[in-house]
């Protein structure tokens, strides 16, 4: 009867230990969920506060008379035009250059 006895405690010992695992890794599938919620909704708020960042930066770019030209008319000029290099005639033939 001994042997019974010693046999169901373990038994109930290992069902406390896998009630309490269980417990646990629910506990921490809700915790998981929560922060990820957090997260999502901080970035949520960031990005929103990006955006609205953007826009005024746009808007005061925008200003009253600011047309979004820099004030330049045309392209500058060179100074001076670039000089071009002589080309080599490479058609030349030796039998072309004894005839001249």
């Amino acid at each position: 009867m001994a042997n019974w006895e010693r046999k169901s405690q373990y038994l109930l010992r290992e069902i406390v230990k896998f009630r309490t695992y269980i417990d646990t890794l629910t506990l921490a599938q809700t915790q998981k969920q929560k922060i990820y919620a957090d997260r999502e909704a901080r970035g949520e708020e960031l990005a929103k506060a990006a955006a609205a960042a953007a826009e005024e930066e746009v808007e005061a770019a925008e200003g009253p008379g600011n047309t979004g030209e820099d004030g330049a008319n045309e392209a500058p000029y060179a100074s001076e035009p670039i000089a071009q290099t002589p080309t080599l005639n490479l058609s030349l033939t030796p039998a072309s250059v004894l005839q001249s």
